[in-house]
C-alpha cells in the first residue's frame, strides 16, 4: 500500500507546488494596488509585504523569477518521476508477460505522463490556481508571498543571475529595463 500512496502523494505535491507558483505568479501581476495599499495603511502586515513589493519593480521581478523558478522545477519534477513511477508500476504488470519489460514500461509510461500527468499538471496546476488567482487577486496574493518571498532568499543568488541575463537578452533586443538596471 505505501508503495502507492508515497508516490501519488509525492505527485500530487508537485501538482499542488506548482499550482501555488502559478497562483503566486498571477496573483502578484492581478493583484488591485489600490486594495493592497488601503490594506497595508489599515495595518494588515501581509498587505505591507506586498505593497513593497508592488512599489518596487526589482523586487516584482526578483519575485516573478522565484514563481518561474518554482513553476520549471515542479513541473520538470512531475515529469521525470511520474514517468519514473508510471514506469515501474506498468513494469510490474508487464512482468507477467515478458521478463524484460522496462523498454515497453517507459516507452507506455512516456505515453502516460504525457497523458495524465499533462492533464493534471494543466488542469490542476495551471488552469485552476490561474483562475483562482485572477478572480481573487488580492486576497490570493496575500496568503502566497510569504513563502515565496522566504524561497526568493533561499535562492537568491539564482534569481538574481536569470534575472541578470534575462535583462541582457532583453537589452539585445533593444528593450531597457530601467528600473532594474541596478540588479
Amino acid at each position: 500500500m505505501t508503495e502507492i500512496v508515497v508516490p501519488i502523494a509525492i505527485i500530487l505535491l508537485l501538482v499542488v507546488a506548482n499550482g501555488l507558483f502559478v497562483a503566486a505568479e498571477f496573483a502578484i501581476v492581478g493583484a488591485p494596488r489600490a486594495a493592497i495599499d488601503h490594506q497595508a495603511s489599515h495595518g494588515s502586515r501581509l498587505a505591507q509585504r506586498v505593497a513593497r513589493i508592488l512599489e518596487d519593480p526589482k523586487q516584482q521581478d526578483r519575485y516573478i523569477a522565484t514563481t518561474q523558478i518554482g513553476i520549471s522545477v515542479a513541473s520538470l519534477g512531475l515529469g521525470m518521476y511520474g514517468e519514473h513511477i508510471l514506469a515501474e508500476w506498468i513494469a510490474e504488470w508487464l512482468m507477467q508477460y515478458d521478463d524484460n519489460p522496462w523498454i515497453a514500461a517507459h516507452a507506455m509510461a512516456s505515453v502516460g505522463a504525457v497523458a495524465i500527468l499533462t492533464y493534471l499538471h494543466i488542469v490542476i496546476g495551471e488552469m485552476v490556481p490561474k483562475a483562482l488567482a485572477l478572480q481573487s487577486a488580492h486576497r490570493t496574493v496575500l496568503y502566497v508571498s510569504p513563502p515565496i518571498e522566504v524561497l526568493e532568499k533561499i535562492l537568491f543568488p539564482l534569481v538574481v543571475g536569470l534575472n541578470a541575463i534575462g535583462n541582457g537578452l532583453l537589452r539585445l533586443v533593444g528593450i531597457r529595463r530601467q528600473a532594474v538596471e541596478a540588479e
